[in-house]
């Protein structure tokens, strides 16, 4: 194989691993939602901005009976239970201070 061959060679791999990577993996943020326990009830990878993530999470509370908290963290492993603390935070009491439009 001459070196412009393993060149391209080692080039096409790298390229089908970027495209078979897992979401997860790919930056951006996620949005959670937590229970009155503190546990998971939901997870959304979010592409978007800070202020996008959100309204994303505003949009949480407001849909999900069980979600009491929301936060916004960079993104991390599908098994994180995201220890650190968060970009933004957001409760249901946060939701009753807003204007109503």
């Amino acid at each position: 194989m001459t070196r412009s061959e393993y060149v391209w060679k080692g080039n096409m791999v790298k390229q089908l691993q970027r495209a078979h990577l897992p979401e997860t993996s790919s930056p951006g943020l996620v949005v959670i939602a937590r229970d009155t326990t503190g546990s998971i009830v939901t997870r959304i990878s979010s592409n978007r901005d800070l202020l996008g993530a959100i309204q994303t999470a505003r949009s949480l509370l407001r849909l999900k009976a069980e979600g009491v908290r929301t936060e916004i963290h960079h993104r991390e492993g599908p098994t994180s239970d995201y220890p650190h603390k968060p970009l933004a935070a957001l409760s249901r009491d946060d939701l009753t201070a807003e204007p109503i439009r």
